[in-house]
C-alpha cells in the first residue's frame, strides 16, 4: 500500500509550516508569491494535491486541516463561555480555527455533519447519552483526534479524556467549612442521583464522609428546575433547603450562578451571608469576585481550563498520543463564608 503523503511532508519539503501549506492550498490566507510557488511545487512533486482531490472524488473522508470542532450542550453558561474563549485563543496561537456547536437540539445532525466534513480534532463536552461512546468510536475511525469530558462510564481506546479534580476541590471546601465550625453542610444540586456523568454530587458526599463522617448530608435537587444551572434554579433549590433543612449553616452549590441565586434567596428570608449561612460556589467566574458578598468558590478558571484542553488535543493531533488529564482545582476564599453562627 502506498504511503499517504501528509501536510507535514509538504511543509518539510517546502521549508514552511504545516499551517502555511493549508493557507496556500486552500487559498485561505495570502502569502508571498515565492512561498506560494514553493508550496505548490512541493505538493505537486509529492502528489499531495492530486491525492487530496482523488480522496474527495471517491467520497473518502479527509480531515480538514487546522480545524477543530467544540461540542457543548451548555453554550450560554458563563463558565462555558470563558472556557471557549481560552480554548479559542490557544488554538489561534497555533493557527487552528475552532467551530462551536451547540448540540442540545439535534446531536444526530451534528454527528452526520462531522462525519461528512471531519476536522482534525473534536472536543466533546456533551452528555454521554447525546454523543455516545459509539459516536466517539466512529469519529476516531475516520481519523479525527478526540478529547472528551471524563464523565463517562467507559473509556474508548484512541480517545483522550480531561476533567477538573472535583473530588479534591470539594474536599478542600468541606474541610475549610469544618475548620470554621460547620458540620451541618448542605448541597444545592442541579443534578439528581440519576445523573451519572456529573461528579459533583458524588464528590460532595465523599468529602462529607471523609472529613466529617456524615454519611447522609442534606441535599436538595429542586423539583422544577433540576438539570438547570442558573441563578433561578439556585433560588428555587435554596428555598427547599431552607424549608426542609433549617439546621444547615453552610451550603455548597453546583456552580457560581446557582450560589448567587442561593444567596439572594437566603437574604429574601431575612438571613445574612455569611453570618447565618455560608455559601460556596464552583467555577470562579468573573462575576463571583464582584458579587455582594464576594463569593467563595471552588475555582476551575474557565480560560485556563480551555487553554489546557486545547493543548491536550493539539498534542494528540500532532503526536497521536492519547491521555487522561486531571486539572487541579483550588478553593478561593472570599466574604460569602465565615465562622459558624453561635
Amino acid at each position: 500500500m502506498t504511503k499517504r503523503v501528509k501536510r507535514e511532508d509538504v511543509a518539510k519539503l517546502a521549508g514552511v509550516s504545516a499551517a502555511t501549506v493549508s493557507y496556500v492550498l486552500n487559498g485561505s490566507r495570502r502569502v508571498s508569491p515565492e512561498i506560494e510557488k514553493n508550496v505548490w511545487e512541493a505538493a505537486s512533486s509529492l502528489g499531495y494535491a492530486n491525492q487530496s482531490e482523488q480522496a474527495r472524488e471517491c467520497g473518502e473522508r479527509v480531515p480538514q486541516p487546522n480545524t477543530i470542532y467544540y461540542l457543548t450542550e451548555d453554550l450560554f453558561n458563563v463558565y462555558q463561555l470563558e472556557a471557549i474563549d481560552g480554548f479559542r485563543r490557544a488554538a489561534l496561537e497555533k493557527d487552528y480555527f475552532v467551530h462551536i456547536f451547540d448540540t442540545r437540539d439535534d446531536s444526530k445532525k451534528y454527528m452526520e455533519h462531522i462525519l461528512r466534513c471531519p476536522p482534525e480534532g473534536v472536543y466533546v463536552l456533551t452528555a454521554p447519552n447525546s454523543f455516545t461512546d459509539e459516536d466517539l468510536a466512529k469519529l476516531r475511525d475516520v481519523g479525527v483526534r478526540i478529547l472528551a469530558d471524563f464523565a463517562r462510564n467507559t473509556y474508548i481506546p484512541g480517545v483522550s479524556y480531561v476533567m477538573s479534580d472535583m473530588f479534591n476541590g470539594f474536599e478542600q471546601a468541606v474541610r475549610y467549612l469544618y475548620e470554621n465550625g460547620h458540620t451541618q453542610i448542605g448541597y444545592v444540586s442541579a443534578f439528581d442521583e440519576t445523573c451519572y456523568y456529573d461528579f459533583r454530587l458524588t464528590a460532595f458526599k465523599t468529602a462529607m464522609r471523609k472529613v466529617i463522617g456524615n454519611h447522609l448530608p442534606a441535599v436538595e435537587y429542586g423539583s422544577i428546575l433540576c438539570y438547570q444551572t442558573t441563578e433561578e434554579s439556585g433560588r428555587e433549590i435554596m428555598r427547599d433547603m431552607l424549608k426542609n433543612h433549617p439546621e444547615v449553616t453552610a451550603v455548597i452549590c453546583t456552580n457560581d450562578l446557582m450560589a448567587m441565586g442561593a444567596i439572594k434567596e437566603i437574604k429574601k428570608h431575612g438571613l445574612r451571608v455569611p453570618e447565618d449561612i455560608s455559601v460556596i460556589g464552583v467555577d470562579d467566574i468573573k462575576a463571583s469576585a464582584t458579587f455582594n458578598p464576594p463569593l467563595t468558590t471552588i475555582a476551575q478558571d474557565g480560560k485556563s481550563y480551555g487553554n489546557f484542553a486545547f493543548g491536550a488535543l493539539y498534542e494528540d493531533i500532532k503526536t497521536g498520543k492519547t491521555g487522561k488529564y486531571i486539572v487541579p482545582m483550588n478553593l478561593v476564599v472570599r466574604q460569602s463564608t465565615g465562622q459558624v453562627r453561635k
